[in-house]
């Protein structure tokens, strides 16, 4: 798989991220950055996401919405915001629903409780918040 320029860019932002915030544990497997969450490792050169141990198989856009979602922990991002990054279009009305769909998708496979660290919490007709304790 080729990434593309806009994927080596978002890959930068999201490690600039990190140094910003150190309260987010990251560290180097050899040459692999990882970010390492409660029960939860991100290998961001391989695109994979971990829940103890287990791959979690997301797709690439299950993927990029919650990368972007941990790019800007404990923040709201509303519905447009979150379908103008991902699908790098505007919104013509179908962001809520689009957004919606996926995200309960990477809920039911990752798992996401409230008492895990770690939730997907939903701002009811506003968007969603990825939300670290």
């Amino acid at each position: 798989m080729e990434l593309l320029e806009e994927d080596y860019r978002i890959f930068e932002d999201f490690l600039s991220f990190l140094q910003k915030h150190p309260e987010i544990e990251w560290y180097k497997q050899g040459q692999k950055p990882v970010v390492s969450l409660p029960n939860i490792e991100v290998r961001l050169n391989q695109r994979k996401i971990f829940r103890d141990q287990q791959e979690i198989p997301l797709t690439k856009t299950e993927y990029e919405i919650f990368l972007y979602l941990l790019q800007n922990p404990n923040r709201v991002l509303t519905y447009t915001q979150i379908y103008e990054r991902i699908w790098k279009e505007p919104d013509y009305g179908e962001a809520r629903k689009l957004v919606s769909h996926h995200v309960q998708s990477i809920r039911r496979k990752m798992n996401l409780e409230k008492d895990s660290g770690i939730y997907l919490r939903c701002i009811r007709e506003v968007g969603y918040s990825l939300e670290l304790q």
